[in-house]
């Protein structure tokens, strides 16, 4: 059976304005200044996410013409991209939380794929190291009924131009000897950690890729 894949003061001013590209770039400049704010103030105002108001539904993606693919629990109501074969980008429906899944990690021991991530990491402008854990959960798949995963959870933030601070729960899963099979990132602001860490575990806990 095919599996079913159903980022003076004022003299002065005027000087780098015009050095800059001129009154129309100030002006220009100035729009998009008020358009960020205004969009980072409408966010903020939206109440934190908390694990309370979620509920979970399988979604599945991958190869159309085979049956390997990938199923797992995400939030209800929030849209799927698929961004590769094994790959799917979630977003809420007011666009501030979304979570990341990538079925087709390197197999890569799991202490060189944190150092790895982290690296990659730090060399984002703004990057702050909030927290970084290991621990494991027993699968909740029927597919992966006993097995237990490994994983690496990173939680950093970065400055967003239009959003304000954001924050990601980064985590790098191992289902099996000790490797690398799959990431996921969820993210939001810093008042939504409760919320994105509970997005984070239930997508971790029921992931299974077929076959």
């Amino acid at each position: 059976m095919k599996f079913n894949l159903t980022r003076t003061a004022g003299l002065a001013a005027a000087v780098a304005l015009l050095a800059g590209g001129g009154l129309a770039t100030a002006a220009v400049a100035s729009t998009s200044g008020q358009a960020n704010a205004t969009v980072a103030n409408t966010q903020a105002a939206v109440p934190a996410l908390k694990p309370a108001q979620l509920s979970f539904v399988e979604k599945s993606w991958g190869d159309p013409k085979t049956d390997v693919g990938v199923i797992t629990l995400t939030p209800k109501g929030w849209a799927m991209v698929k961004l590769s074969t094994f790959e799917a980008k979630f977003t809420s429906p007011n666009k501030l939380w979304n979570l990341r899944i990538h079925g087709n990690a390197a197999s890569t021991p799991m202490k060189q794929a944190v150092a790895a991530k982290l690296k990659e990491l730090h060399a984002v402008k703004g990057f702050q190291l909030i927290s970084q854990t290991n621990s494991s959960v027993k699968s909740t798949s029927p597919y992966m009924e006993g097995e237990t995963y490994t994983y690496a959870t990173i939680v950093y933030s970065y400055p967003d131009g239009q959003r304000g601070t954001r924050l990601v729960v980064e985590r790098i899963i191992s289902t099996y000897a000790n490797t690398q099979e799959f990431e996921l990132a969820a993210g939001g602001r810093p008042q939504d950690r409760p919320g994105l860490e509970a997005t984070a575990n239930a997508a971790t806990r029921d992931y299974v890729r077929l076959p």
